[in-house]
């Protein structure tokens, strides 16, 4: 099945390389159905890419398999054969998400296998592979089955290593509301059960999916993906808490990013130990207006991930984005008129921008971002600024679902504080950073061939301090898949 897989997506490449709305440096769907991305994890000199899709069409409930590429500092991407597919009586439903981590020299894939003609429904299962190409499914599959877990809603594994011991977390449901269960191993193949790891207050959504864990000795951070929360099928939320005794304590919530094409995040890290996120730039309920072009998802661009002085998140796209940029343009001291449009980036669909905001000078209640536009500000996506409710207003003017309009609340002293502005526009894709805290990402379908209008204005009097604008090169993307024989050895 994966060399059949191989040889269909090697032929699209054309058709890949012509859509009108793929994004220029973010990376998506080879072919067909996308979904979660599975964090990259270093290897052999490379990370490794891992992500759920089905290349023949776009219906998500497809069985799907993992697959695979390769990249350096996430400028470039070489597509690898399929790593796993559906081909064994456990995932014969789907080779569903999870994760990647090295042991021994091997690259190891631990994965959820579905089967919906038996109970358990949803199991553990494993692969490795030598070369970080090739991988063989473990023979003691499946490696982990429910405890005292549902039979349904046992998903997405996220192992790490901890006292010299694996560590599995695992999303589930019990008792109507939603938990992470923990296992263990010595070996990644034979696991025990270690009880409850954390679990969901009233309110906080009937199942957390694709858990993952950032601990260190002053606090813990995990990462979950609950369903159903807030009358919302998917968010991504971040708990902060304290890890003890395999047990997780919540103690804050938040949401990772407050926009609506957010999904499935995870942490990995660099060789240096820097902390990031990467995520599915879509969602189940969204309307996937790429599948004209026969494809349906992208991943974000990776973020960090720190801790503030001040104790709050803190996060930034990777520098190394920073290699696809040129034609720097800078101005300064703006003072856009009172209700008109200032243009800051005509007929342009793949740049960075970042503004210096100086709310100071902001004499009227509302400032606004419309991006993506047409020239009439039709379209597109605004960020309105309501400095008299302290709150922004999110809305995506191209969809039509229950994630179009968000409200995000701000403390009053928002307004006392620098504001940099951080804009990432690639095709269809928006990501926006505002004062290293707040991330807000959305798919954007341009409605017409001139939807390439950027502004911003103010009911009042507003300076900007500074805008930098950059232009954005395309990541380059490799198709690589039949080249890599079983008798090639691969070099890192």
């Amino acid at each position: 099945m994966r060399n059949e897989i191989d040889h269909y997506v090697q032929g699209l490449r054309e058709a890949f390389l012509a859509r009108k709305m793929r994004p220029k440096f973010h990376f998506s769907s080879p072919a067909g159905w996308m979904n979660d991305p599975h964090a990259p994890v270093w290897y052999h000199g490379e990370y490794h890419l891992f992500f759920n899709y089905y290349p023949y069409d776009i219906e998500g409930v497809r069985p799907k398999c993992w697959g695979h590429a390769v990249t350096k500092d996430f400028t470039s991407y070489r597509l690898l054969p399929t790593a796993i597919a559906p081909d064994t009586e456990h995932d014969r439903d789907g080779c569903a998400s999870g994760c990647a981590v090295v042991h021994e020299d091997k690259l190891w894939l631990i994965y959820t296998g579905r089967n919906y003609y038996r109970r358990p429904r949803e199991v553990q299962c494993a692969a490795w592979s030598e070369d970080g190409i090739h991988f063989t499914k473990a023979e003691r599959n499946p490696i982990v089955l429910p405890s005292d877990c549902a039979e349904t809603d046992f998903r997405d594994p996220w192992v790490y290593r901890e006292n010299g011991r694996w560590q599995m977390l695992l999303g589930g449901k019990r008792d109507g509301g939603p938990c992470i269960y923990r296992y263990e191993s010595a070996d990644l193949t034979d696991w025990s059960y270690g009880g409850m790891f954390a679990q969901g207050k009233e309110g906080q959504g009937t199942m957390w999916e694709c858990p993952s864990l950032l601990s260190t000795e002053e606090k813990a951070v995990l990462l979950t993906s609950p369903e159903f929360m807030d009358g919302v099928r998917q968010k991504s939320l971040y708990f902060l808490g304290r890890e003890k005794a395999g047990c997780f304590y919540q103690e804050e919530k938040a949401e990772i990013d407050y926009g609506c094409d957010y999904y499935a995040a995870q942490f990995f890290s660099s060789p240096e130990g820097v902390i990031m996120v990467n995520a599915w730039m879509n969602k189940w309920e969204n309307e996937h207006k790429t599948q004209k072009e026969g494809w349906i998802g992208t991943m974000t661009t990776p973020r960090t991930f720190t801790f503030g002085q001040d104790g709050k998140i803190k996060g930034s796209y990777i520098s190394s984005l920073e290699k696809l940029r040129k034609n720097e343009i800078r101005l300064q001291n703006i003072e856009p008129e009172a209700g008109s449009r200032y243009s800051f980036a005509e007929e342009k669909n793949s740049f960075w921008v970042e503004m210096d905001l100086a709310w100071e000078a902001l004499q009227g209640n509302c400032f606004e971002i419309g991006l993506l536009t047409d020239r009439t500000g039709s379209g597109g996506l605004t960020v309105c600024f309501e400095k008299d409710k302290d709150r922004l207003v999110v809305e995506n003017h191209t969809v039509n679902h229950e994630g179009k309009r968000r409200i995000l609340p701000v403390e009053p002293d928002f307004w006392s504080r620098p504001a940099k502005m951080e804009i990432l526009v690639d095709v269809s894709c928006v990501e926006i950073l505002i004062a290293e805290e707040i991330f807000i990402t959305n798919c954007v379908y341009p409605v017409s061939d001139d939807s390439r209008f950027h502004y911003c204005r103010s009911d009042g009097k507003m300076r900007i301090s500074q805008i930098t604008l950059y232009d954005m090169e395309p990541a380059e993307f490799q198709f690589d898949m039949l080249s890599m024989s079983a008798e090639n050895t691969f070099i890192g």
